[in-house]
């Protein structure tokens, strides 16, 4: 009877932790930039160029070269961290915005700051743009404290990858990308 109910118990631990572990696993990507890494029998060399933070959020430039085909890609990276106070080393999360993404990126935030964030909404509102990596970028209106709320989600599977900030900021992260933009455009030549 014992033998049963260890079982019983390390049977459910088993499926309790499945059931964890498959809520976070991570879906596959669908940026021209991350299959351009999975090339077999390619010799590949990344470059990370730093830009600027925008409260929390780590942007780089990537520019990736295939010295077997001498074939360049580039893309921008967004890093958001989540620090737990029962890890001592944060969790790190990265989201990809292909180059060619970044345009309708950039006018998407111009389309926010412009037209949705300089009024109150009447109701809870979220406005979003989610690049082919799942990365989101957006905001919400918070209708308890009548603001705007500015957040970047580098990863759809978890929310610890998002890092929220005042939507002012969204203007600094779109010049971010525009720098991104004309790195990777004179990198990638």
């Amino acid at each position: 009877m014992k033998t049963k109910t260890i079982l019983l118990a390390v049977t459910a631990i088993f499926l309790a932790c499945t059931t964890s572990f498959a809520q976070q696993k991570e879906e596959e990507s669908a940026s021209t930039t991350l299959q351009f890494m999975k090339t077999s029998g390619s010799f590949m060399v990344k470059e990370f160029y730093d830009l600027a933070t925008i409260k929390g959020v780590v942007c780089k430039v990537l520019i990736i070269t295939d010295v077997v085909s001498n074939k360049k890609i580039g893309c921008m990276r967004l890093e958001t961290t989540y620090r737990s106070s029962y890890n001592s080393s944060p969790d790190t999360y990265v989201g990809t915005l292909d180059a060619d993404e970044l345009d309708a990126c950039i006018r998407s935030l111009s389309y926010l700051k412009d037209n949705i964030l300089s009024k109150d909404a009447e109701t809870y509102t979220e406005a979003q743009y989610t690049s082919r990596d799942k990365v989101e970028i957006g905001a919400y209106f918070n209708e308890t404290k009548k603001k705007w709320t500015a957040y970047v989600q580098t990863k759809s599977y978890t929310s610890r990858s998002m890092e929220f900030f005042e939507a002012d900021n969204l203007e600094a992260l779109a010049g971010e990308m525009e720098k991104a933009k004309a790195m990777i455009l004179e990198k990638t030549k």
